[in-house]
């Protein structure tokens, strides 16, 4: 009990710490919100990429990082250049990462490491575009601080929960200490948390509820996802740089997912 009450102390300091920081970027956006959604980028894959060479694979290091940057700003270079120029930029680089595993690291599994560096990229890069996608939405700002919340709030919920009341794990091999009551508790507490934003987004208090599911059920699968690749590579953690959480990519594999689907869920709904 000790050392769970360490860990929830030290993770609780962490979020008190980086929580004005967080809504202070998100607040003054511009350069400073593009120029920390493209370090943790920098930073999610360098994690990823560390975790597969520990397990002898060669995924592109250079040119697997110039594919994560490109799709991040997608969208960006898409309104600055006509369609066909970002095509030819798309096929450039997916034939950079090709020629590097003929020429230079070519060995019996240099299609898996193709595969590999291209589903990084996606990973890291595609799903954080959503992070910029969505403050182009109306309301921007504020949608993205209910999606952070609810998301968060949700994990909280399913962590306390699941830590002093769980009992049936439904996913021993994914992630042994997730817990079916934890997992309720944090669907309960993401719908809870978009109640809360009532006065900030005034709409029907029904839809902020399922708003704030839809963000717990997805920021989960994206836990569970984030679980499944360390699985397969051996990994506990995906780094220590963040006290109580891990690594970069340990504290943004929930919101990976819930953005993206919140960013849709909200272009329905609103």
């Amino acid at each position: 009990m000790g050392e769970r009450f360490d860990k929830i102390s030290t993770r609780t300091l962490t979020i008190a710490v980086t929580l004005p920081v967080i809504l202070a970027i998100i607040h003054f956006g511009g350069i400073l919100y593009y120029g920390t959604i493209s370090i943790i980028a920098i930073l999610a894959f360098l994690e990823l990429w560390y975790i597969a060479k520990n397990r002898d694979c060669q995924p592109s290091l250079i040119s697997g990082l110039a594919f994560t940057m490109f799709l991040l700003f997608l969208k960006n270079i898409l309104d600055l250049q006509p369609f066909s120029n970002v095509r030819t930029i798309f096929t450039l680089l997916f034939f950079i990462i090709i020629l590097e595993h003929f020429f230079l690291k070519l060995n019996k599994y240099s299609i898996m490491n193709i595969a590999l560096t291209i589903f990084i990229a996606l990973y890291i890069g595609h799903l954080l575009s959503f992070f910029i996608e969505i403050m182009g939405l109306t309301n921007g700002r504020i949608l993205l601080i209910f999606s952070l919340f609810s998301t968060w709030i949700s994990d909280i919920f399913a962590y306390l929960i699941g830590a002093y009341f769980g009992k049936n794990h439904p996913f021993p091999y994914l992630s042994p200490n997730k817990t079916l009551e934890g997992a309720i508790g944090g669907i309960i507490g993401g719908g809870i948390c978009g109640l809360a934003f009532y006065s900030a987004i005034p709409i029907k208090l029904y839809i902020l509820f399922l708003l704030g599911i839809i963000a717990a059920i997805s920021g989960q699968m994206g836990d569970l996802f984030e679980s499944l690749i360390k699985r397969n590579f051996g990994a506990k953690d995906s780094g220590n740089l963040i006290p109580g959480h891990g690594g970069i990519l340990d504290c943004i594999d929930s919101i990976l997912f819930s953005i993206p689907i919140l960013f849709y869920s909200f272009k329905i709904l609103l």
